[in-house]
């Protein structure tokens, strides 16, 4: 390659930095020639590790380690600029969010591998995102650098992570707007708050609306950290708890909340309530039993087969009302406990005409695809009963001919909150077939999606679905860009201009599970294998239980795997 001094950069845009998108990102950093570079869009100034978040809303003293700069996620690609002035990357406004010793660090290694920036800082700096947009190049050659000619990245544009909202998306860029600003900053009252960011291909990873025990409104650190603190206050001084859903959150929250009462010798009443007859029931009918035992032992009050409902979409369950007189008429027995101060007791009926009251509800289902910016671009890529984006094997967007797309407005279809509805559809796609024995249906050639917001045949929600999912359409987008049959193989030379490029397919890898059960158990589902300890000898998933858990989850694999500075988790 030769070294392009060009400041016509094409941009690779990502939409989400969380497993999936950072994933895609990073990867695409890796391979990327120097003509194009990868912004990764994201409201978060740190990913959000969210495998710990249940643990750490519970147990206090870890709540940093959940929030992980993205300050070196591309610290392993090429390194880029060296022929350009790093005066973008060294200025005041180079990361609104580092700390100084983090910024002094950086600029000792002489890193141009990425900027990371908020929304406002790109505008003011005028920094160069395309021809578009270009008033000025954020750098120029250096004539004082040491001669790197030969390397062809001399030229090149850094990465960029951009700290901001996603707005819209359109066919040929992305509108992005600043976050809320702090309120103790002081800001003119003339400063523009959006950005329109060209792009040549898009990743749409923006993943769910999360439940509520793992939804914050905030963006940075001290914010994440602050509200995992008050949500700890806020389960310490309840007594009577009810956990609405069995799936892995739910039996999370449950089993570590009356883990930590056998540990410090306290007591609440723990309710968890499920709408199915099988906790889990995406995973094999075992990790039920087990599961339950453990429930039941750790003194929880299970009921399963009771669904609540409070969404217009979802036509089953009935209620949730907040008591406003604890004394008022009710069949339900009272209890002695007192109401927690500004939190009114809060009465539940199921659909079996259960009755229950409780000074904590916790929403633990209720996930639904954040697919409504994809939705305004493209109505028929998504599908309204599912709310899932319409994807090939290769995960570029379909794009169905006003025929075949569903009457909507999208925004008039709501979400189930509170039962396993989005489960039952997201695992419908396994039966979804795209493209075979015909032609390949309409789609965008340039625009995937990945994620839990991809209806990815039947693939679940799970961080090493999407992690696959970011591997296929990186290659993709990768193969299209370099025109080559596959970036794997090493001596496989560019296509013919006539030629056709191969795109890579995902499928979905089997059911995979690790669940903290309390606060020193972790029970695994692992792939299948042939079970020589049952006749017959069937080929299902592996169930194993490891007593030995450490208390943070072990976060510090998901900091090495963002190439972050595991010396100082409070970054």
């Amino acid at each position: 390659m030769e070294p392009v001094p060009d400041h016509n950069v094409k941009n690779v845009l990502v939409l989400g930095g969380s497993y999936g998108g950072s994933h895609a990102a990073m990867v695409l950093a890796r391979k990327l020639p120097p003509t194009h570079r990868v912004i990764l869009i994201e409201r978060n100034t740190h990913f959000n590790h969210l495998y710990v978040f249940p643990r750490y809303n519970i147990v206090p003293g870890h709540e940093h380690k959940a929030f992980i700069p993205y300050t070196s996620i591309f610290s392993d690609a090429p390194v880029r600029g060296r022929r350009l002035k790093k005066a973008a990357s060294s200025g005041p406004d180079r990361v609104a969010t580092q700390s100084k010793e983090d910024e002094s660090a950086s600029q000792a290694r002489g890193d141009t591998h990425a900027i990371f920036m908020n929304v406002s800082d790109l505008i003011s700096n005028n920094l160069h995102v395309g021809s578009a947009q270009a008033h000025k190049p954020t750098a120029t050659a250096d004539p004082n650098e040491e001669d790197v000619a030969s390397d062809p990245y001399a030229y090149a544009e850094p990465h960029l992570v951009v700290c901001g909202q996603v707005e819209r998306i359109r066919d040929s860029y992305v509108t992005v707007k600043q976050n809320p600003s702090d309120s103790s900053a002081k800001h003119p009252l003339w400063s523009l708050d959006t950005i329109d960011i060209p792009y040549t291909h898009l990743v749409y990873a923006l993943g769910s609306h999360m439940p509520d025990p793992l939804r914050h409104e905030t963006y940075t650190k001290k914010e994440g950290i602050a509200w995992m603190k008050v949500n700890q206050k806020r389960i310490d001084a309840s007594r009577d708890i009810i956990i609405i859903g069995g799936g892995a959150l739910g039996v999370e929250m449950a089993t570590d909340i009356a883990s930590q009462c056998k540990k410090r010798g306290t007591s609440k009443n723990i309710t968890l309530i499920h709408s199915r007859q099988q906790l889990l029931p995406n995973f094999d009918v075992r990790i039920h039993e087990i599961v339950h035992k453990e429930l039941l032992d750790l003194g929880v009050h299970v009921v399963l087969g009771h669904r609540l409902a409070t969404a217009e979409g979802c036509p089953l369950g009935s209620n949730i009302r907040q008591i406003a007189d604890t004394s008022m008429a009710s069949d339900v027995p009272k209890d002695t406990m007192d109401t927690i101060a500004s939190a009114p007791r809060q009465q539940v009926r199921t659909t079996l005409g259960l009755e229950l009251e409780c000074d904590l509800l916790l929403m633990c289902t209720g996930q639904h695809p954040n697919s409504e910016i994809m939705a305004e671009f493209s109505p028929g890529s998504v599908n309204p009963d599912s709310r899932l984006v319409r994807v090939l094997p290769s995960l570029q967007v379909m794009q169905p001919t006003p025929e075949e797309a569903a009457p909507q407005p999208f925004s008039m279809v709501p979400p189930c909150i509170d039962c396993d509805c989005f489960l039952d559809k997201k695992s419908e796609g396994l039966h979804r077939t795209v493209g075979e024995g015909h032609s390949m249906p309409p789609h965008f050639k340039n625009i995937y999606a990945i994620g839990d917001v991809a209806d990815a045949f039947g693939a679940l929600n799970a961080g090493y679905q999407a992690w696959f999912m970011a591997e296929v359409a990186a290659e993709n987008i990768l193969r299209d860009i370099l025109r080559v049959r596959s970036t794997k193989e090493s001596d496989d030379g560019p296509l013919a201009p006539t030629d056709t490029i191969p795109l890579d397919s995902f499928k979905p890898g089997p059911p995979l599970l690790k669940l903290s059960i309390g606060l020193d158990k972790l029970l695994v589902q692992g792939a299948p294998e042939r079970d020589t300890s049952v006749p017959g000898e069937p080929v299902r998933p592996t169930i194993t239980m490891n007593a030995k858990q450490s208390e943070d989850m072990e976060p510090t694999h998901a900091w090495r795997m963002a190439l972050a500075d595991t010396s100082d988790l409070h970054a």
